[in-house]
């Protein structure tokens, strides 16, 4: 009975190499994600000294908060580390040193900021929409700003 185990628990590699089944491994980031309201926000901002990089996302005049930002975060080697499809208003990642780019888009207007995190002192990296952009009546794309493809 032990050889039989034995002879199926060798052939299981065999046969998941012959399905094309593909193991990887995958990074995982602590991210916190929020700051809508004002408990939200106060709560964020007394622990923000404990999160190497701090981003925040706002727009107009009087810099109000804005959510639903798509966030990429990468390492220098490009590979995504932290990837949000609504971020914000306020995020907080937890990374090791190293060198990042922070891609945001929001209301079709794209933004990046290249950011070296020491290990020893946190990062704020803010993001700021001046409103919405004016949107082309022809192909119905933000006229004027950064724009990025994608």
């Amino acid at each position: 009975m032990a050889a039989a185990v034995m002879m199926s628990a060798a052939a299981l590699p065999a046969r998941a190499q012959d399905e094309l089944v593909l193991l990887e491994t995958a990074r995982a980031t602590t991210f916190m994600n929020g700051g809508a309201s004002k408990e939200e926000e106060t709560y964020m901002r007394k622990i923000a000294k404990d999160w190497p990089l701090r981003m925040i996302f706002s727009e107009r005049k009087d810099n109000e908060f804005v959510a639903d930002v798509n966030l990429t975060v990468t390492d220098q080697r490009g590979s995504p580390v932290l990837v949000l499809n609504s971020g914000g208003p306020m995020t907080y990642a937890m990374l090791p040193a190293g060198k990042y780019r922070v891609t945001a888009r929001f209301h079709g207007i794209t933004e990046s900021r290249d950011v070296t995190l020491d290990g020893k002192e946190g990062k704020d990296v803010y993001f700021h929409w001046k409103g919405k952009p004016k949107i082309d009546p022809w192909d119905g794309k933000p006229i004027g700003g950064k724009q990025v493809p994608g």
